[in-house]
């Protein structure tokens, strides 16, 4: 590469660290994150994106609308990350005893699984069925994903 080019990259990279850090750094900035990544809904959502791109669509938006949902996921993720571990660390303490007692989480998901079939059988909502059905599923996943942390931590 030639210097010409490599003096261009570093006040690029100058100019993108600067911007960057300066962002990270300013408190009304994460103040505004914070805020956002709690009230934020998809009719707000689409408003703010209204008024962002008001008086036209430029790269300097778009790329700044990407840095600020991705600062806005990942403070999502934290909190859900959160409530995750606090939810495996109850019932390691408190529940896991309990469950253990009752013929693990096979057992239930398989009761779970025949009250879910006798209940919906015959009905003629879609939506209640749909609905069990949904929630049956989410069931298996968060007791696999609670079973393989527990079992990963041990």
């Amino acid at each position: 590469m030639s210097d010409e080019k490599e003096a261009f990259l570093d006040q690029i990279s100058e100019v993108i660290r600067a911007i960057g850090d300066s962002v990270d750094r300013d408190p009304k900035y994460k103040k505004m994150l914070d805020e956002f990544a709690r009230v934020m809904d998809r009719q707000s959502f689409q408003r703010l994106l209204d008024k962002v791109f008001v008086d036209g669509i430029t790269w300097g938006k778009i790329v700044t609308l990407i840095c600020v949902v991705g600062k806005t996921i990942a403070k999502i993720l934290a909190y859900v990350s959160g409530i995750v571990s606090w939810t495996l660390d109850y019932f390691r303490d408190n529940l896991l005893y309990w469950i253990g007692n009752k013929g693990g989480w096979i057992n239930s998901i398989s009761s779970l699984a025949c009250y879910s079939f006798e209940r919906d059988f015959g009905s003629s909502s879609s939506l209640t069925s749909l609905s069990s059905g949904v929630l049956f599923i989410s069931g298996v996943l968060l007791g696999g994903l609670i079973v393989w942390r527990l079992n990963r931590g041990a």
